[in-house]
């Protein structure tokens, strides 16, 4: 199964746009993506600075496969670019 998300904007405003992601996704799915929800969250703070108003793009893609429902391998690409300042 697999996963993939682009989004663009403010730091709280990408979080929150994947929380939406992850309650649009059903079966392993979901349950591959919500596996790395906490990482992608992390990564966005660690990219970002609570006082800066600045615009992000984040790109995760993710797989895994199984066999008789154990997972064999996965993998998950996620990349967070810094696109702008945010204009009020």
């Amino acid at each position: 199964m697999s996963y993939s998300v682009s989004c663009v904007g403010s730091p709280e405003a990408i979080k929150r746009q994947l929380r939406k992601t992850s309650e649009t996704l059903t079966h392993q799915s979901k349950e591959e993506f919500d596996e790395v929800l906490p990482a992608l969250e992390k990564i966005v703070d660690q990219n970002s600075n609570a006082t800066a108003k600045i615009a992000l793009k984040l790109d995760a893609q993710g797989h895994a496969y199984f066999i008789d429902g154990v997972k064999q391998y996965g993998s998950c690409t996620v990349n967070v670019v810094q696109i702008g300042v945010l204009a009020e």
